[in-house]
């Protein structure tokens, strides 16, 4: 099921004013963001999708960078317009379009990005297929999601909607339900979302069936100059919030 929280006003407004009041402070700006880009290779003359660009700030990223062409796709007709005004560069194009129905899409890409996006999308195998025959061969799919770790938790009433206790002066977070893949609705900006849990082995084992190259798998730790922004991200040595993973188009496997 197409999920286009971003288009409901109430959960926009949360979210335009979280992205405002917290920026440059927050887990988007000081660890996901720059990991991911940490992961591109180089972009000179290469042609890039983005999936569920939102505001499009990495599309201006990548055509400094040196990217040929960018295309930016959201199912969020609201993302789509602010990524049109802020962010439209010669060479830069934004479509409404859910991640979903990209196999609608008759061009091919060197490098494919997803920022925070594929923990939205139900049917995981479907998204990689879509991704890997978009892609030229020896292309790249990198992307970011919040962590199985994190999505795997389902809170209950007994625990009063808190995800973590602390014994003496350590913090432990609870985990329950790892293994049990699926929807999880959690609360945002007060609207219900729906997110989709993936453990590692059913992530691992999808990208090896779709004949995607694992490169580099990533749970980011906080450096010193992190900390000192923001003292609280300390957590992240207990629980990652994000998980990034780098995969190639496999050009020998194509030539079997």
């Amino acid at each position: 099921m197409k999920q286009n929280i971003y288009d409901n006003d109430i959960f926009f407004e949360g979210y335009h004013e979280m992205r405002t009041t917290k920026k440059g402070t927050s887990a988007n700006d000081l660890i996901e963001i720059p990991t991911i880009r940490s992961m591109l290779p180089d972009l000179t003359g290469k042609k890039v999708l983005d999936l569920g660009c939102g505001y499009g700030e990495n599309a201006k990223f990548f055509i400094e960078k040196g990217a040929s062409y960018v295309l930016g796709t959201d199912i969020s007709t609201n993302m789509i317009d602010i990524a049109n005004k802020e962010n439209y560069f010669d060479n830069v194009e934004f479509k409404v379009l859910a991640m979903e129905d990209i196999s609608n899409l008759d061009e091919k890409f060197d490098v494919v990005i997803s920022s925070l996006a594929v923990h939205y999308v139900e049917d995981y195998e479907k998204l990689l297929t879509d991704i890997y025959n978009l892609l030229n061969d020896g292309g790249m799919f990198i992307y970011s999601q919040e962590h199985p770790i994190q999505t795997g938790t389902i809170l209950n009433k007994e625990c009063n909607g808190s995800d973590n206790i602390y014994l003496g002066d350590k913090q432990y977070y609870l985990v329950s339900d790892y293994n049990r893949n699926g929807k999880r609705i959690v609360n945002w900006n007060n609207c219900d979302v729906v997110k989709y849990h993936r453990n590692f082995s059913y992530i691992i084992n999808t990208i090896i069936k779709t004949n995607f190259e694992i490169d580099e798998i990533i749970e980011p730790i906080p450096n010193d100059e992190i900390l000192k922004v923001k003292p609280k991200y300390e957590n992240q040595f207990n629980r990652p919030y994000f998980l990034f993973i780098k995969m190639s188009k496999n050009i020998d496997k194509n030539q079997i």
